[in-house]
């Protein structure tokens, strides 16, 4: 923790099951401390409390041991450019644990418009900008404005967050 605190570093990838408390312990103590560098989990695995906590705590990147050497090369840049980046394969069992197609309304506590609604629903599937540019029949540019709006709507800031969230509501 000296070496986080001194603010010589850009960017700290630390592993999850590391000793004293692990990774989470660590961007927990960070966080409260109001040390806003970016962190990248390195782990074999998650659990979709641990990830949801991660997220919360304002992890940047999550980043499985066992994958492609070129995710931890994308998740670093995309960190270094402000973006969030968490292993498609942790979202991707967050989500087949916690969705299921027939919920609706999503999010309904946020009085989302039906759009916008659509728009969550899709990115909750998995689909990029594009696919639900395409089958919502607007551009790519315009469903980047939506997301924006909706994520002003909940207080987030990611689409990482935006996955996370549904995967609590439909817990």
């Amino acid at each position: 923790m000296r070496i986080v605190e001194q603010g010589t570093i850009d960017l700290l990838i630390i592993d999850v099951c590391m000793s004293e408390g692990g990774g989470l312990h660590v961007l927990r103590t960070m966080r409260a401390g109001g040390n806003r560098l970016p962190v990248i989990f390195l782990t074999v695995g998650l659990k979709p409390v641990e990830t949801m906590e991660a997220v919360n705590l304002g992890v940047n990147g999550i980043v499985l041991k066992h994958s492609d050497p070129e995710n931890l090369l994308t998740c670093i840049e995309a960190v270094t450019r402000g973006d969030t980046w968490i292993d498609p394969t942790i979202l991707e069992s967050a989500l087949r644990r916690s969705l299921t197609a027939h919920t609706v309304p999503v999010l309904p506590k946020y009085n989302l418009t039906r759009r916008q609604e659509e728009i969550v629903r899709l990115v909750g599937e998995g689909l990029r900008n594009r696919e639900i540019g395409q089958r919502c029949g607007l551009t790519e540019g315009t469903i980047k404005l939506h997301l924006h709006r909706i994520y002003s709507t909940l207080g987030i800031q990611s689409r990482a967050q935006l996955i996370m969230m549904l995967a609590a509501e439909s817990l």
